[in-house]
């Protein structure tokens, strides 16, 4: 895909994988950027719904429609969320939207400190699965350093 044609950016990765952190890092950098957090989302819309694997499916094709809506008022979304799956990749991709798997270096520090991982169902990375499907990654090192394909993004102070 080419950068100059993207109409907004995906992140999607476990919980603690530094997803939020990320996006408002680039909402700083990029003009009329919106970000759509999925725990936002999920307070003021999604309230309905729980974290099954179908639940977690509406809630990231709610998701992509906000992210449209936004795409069609010339503003840049910037979308994060904890599952993703094939369906919703499609979606994305055709409306250019950038996807990125978000992944953090030092997994067993997420599950040590993250609330949701003291949870003993339905988490995502454990007993949801990820789809499988090629997409590029995004690796947070705990440094501040974000990286792709071995090679460091930026360096974030």
């Amino acid at each position: 895909m080419c950068m100059k044609n993207i109409k907004g950016i995906w992140f999607y990765g476990v919980s603690g994988s530094g997803k939020s952190y990320v996006s408002k890092i680039l909402e700083n950098k990029i003009k009329n950027s919106v970000i759509v957090d999925g725990d936002i989302v999920r307070k003021y819309i999604s309230y309905d719904l729980g974290y099954s694997l179908e639940d977690r499916q509406k809630q990231i094709r709610r998701m992509f429609g906000i992210g449209k809506i936004i795409c069609m008022s010339k503003k840049f979304p910037i979308i994060s969320t904890v599952y993703f799956d094939k369906k919703v990749r499609k979606m994305a991709n055709n409306q250019n939207f950038y996807i990125l798997h978000v992944i953090r270096k030092n997994k067993d520090l997420i599950k040590k400190n993250n609330p949701t991982y003291k949870n003993l169902k339905n988490i995502v990375g454990q007993d949801i699965p990820y789809e499988n499907f090629q997409t590029d990654e995004l690796i947070n090192d705990d440094s501040k350093n974000f990286w792709k394909k071995n090679k460091v993004l930026n360096k974030f102070s």
